[in-house]
């Protein structure tokens, strides 16, 4: 009994010891400076919203926050090492949809788990994807598309980024919407997809819209709907697919601050606040919405968390009809 006691006794003084170590640790942080691990190479989106953000977290934080590149495998190089990184809030990742929901989706043997390894703090930006044809297609609206689409089955080609990629899947989606059949054909990254279109060796195209601006503005290609619920300020005039005939219809890009999964809490909780502060400065608003990037708000906690779920429970199914698996 008294053994029983003692044990009880001891257990406490630990929790209670180890408690008021990661309070200590907790309101000292940060006291060095943050590594902020990009996914990718320089010079992507990705790696110009991490500089263009790092600045102004660092002044909230008061340590330089610094980007470090881990691009490779579709993401899964950076995450991984994110993932096995001090749950200490010094390592955050700025990671993408296919990052936190695709990969684990489409990938065998991937070596991290978005749910096991990751505690998503913030969404820091979102990317319509925008249905773009060659000039000399017959059609000028989504409708037009679709009725063509339908009466050549299988005869219009369209080109994407990657098998797997969100555009690949983006146009899945949307042709499993309107009932078509279309085929996919697949390129090692959009410039190759879009130099596709643009040769007319491909008819449609689907790409985000940030990387399609320049081809739309010069009039090289014909936007059809953007996959956004809202039209955008930067490109008024390119309907919604939602407002084209499919109520609902939403399927974008994501970027979103995570941290390891063992982070203590006051520490994701200061990280939370100076991106809140970030978020609702306008900085990154009026660096990126210009470029057709949307920047959202400062958000609740759990906000990223329900995020990323809605975005599983979108692509899971697709994923699984279309019988996709990425080594």
């Amino acid at each position: 009994m008294l053994r029983k006691q003692f044990c009880a006794v001891l257990a406490g003084a630990v929790a209670l010891s180890l408690g008021a170590v990661l309070g200590a640790s907790a309101q000292q942080y940060p006291d060095k400076p943050i590594k902020l691990i990009v996914p990718y190479p320089p010079g992507a989106t990705n790696d110009l919203l991490a500089r263009v953000l790092a600045e102004p977290l660092a002044k909230e934080l008061g340590q330089p926050v610094i980007v470090d590149n881990k691009g490779g495998a579709a993401t899964a190089i950076g995450a991984t090492a994110a993932a096995n990184a001090p749950a200490d809030g010094y390592t955050m990742l700025l990671g993408t949809g296919t990052t936190y929901t695709l990969n684990p989706l489409l990938k065998k043997g991937l070596a991290y788990d978005t749910d096991r390894d990751f505690r998503m703090v913030s969404i820091i930006a979102e990317v319509p994807v925008v249905f773009i044809v060659n000039p000399k297609f017959p059609a000028r609206t989504l409708s037009e598309f679709v009725a063509y689409a339908r009466a050549n089955p299988g005869k219009v080609n369209y080109s994407s980024s990657g098998l797997g990629s969100s555009l690949h899947l983006a146009a899945e989606l949307f042709a499993q919407r309107a009932g078509i059949k279309i085929t996919h054909v697949p390129y090692p990254g959009s410039a190759g997809a879009m130099r596709a279109l643009l040769s007319d060796e491909v008819q449609m195209f689907s790409e985000v819209i940030s990387g399609a601006l320049p081809q739309i503005e010069q009039k090289a290609v014909v936007p059809l709907a953007i996959t956004s619920t809202k039209r955008l300020a930067v490109a008024p005039s390119i309907p919604t697919v939602a407002e084209s005939g499919y109520p609902g219809f939403e399927a974008l890009g994501w970027y979103a601050l995570a941290v390891p999964k063992a982070t203590p809490a006051p520490v994701v909780e200061r990280i939370e606040s100076a991106i809140n502060k970030v978020l609702g400065s306008g900085v990154l608003q009026a660096r990126f919405e210009p470029l057709a990037i949307v920047i959202p708000g400062p958000q609740e906690p759990g906000a990223a968390d329900k995020y990323m779920a809605r975005d599983r429970a979108l692509w899971e199914p697709l994923v699984r009809a279309l019988n996709i698996t990425l080594d």
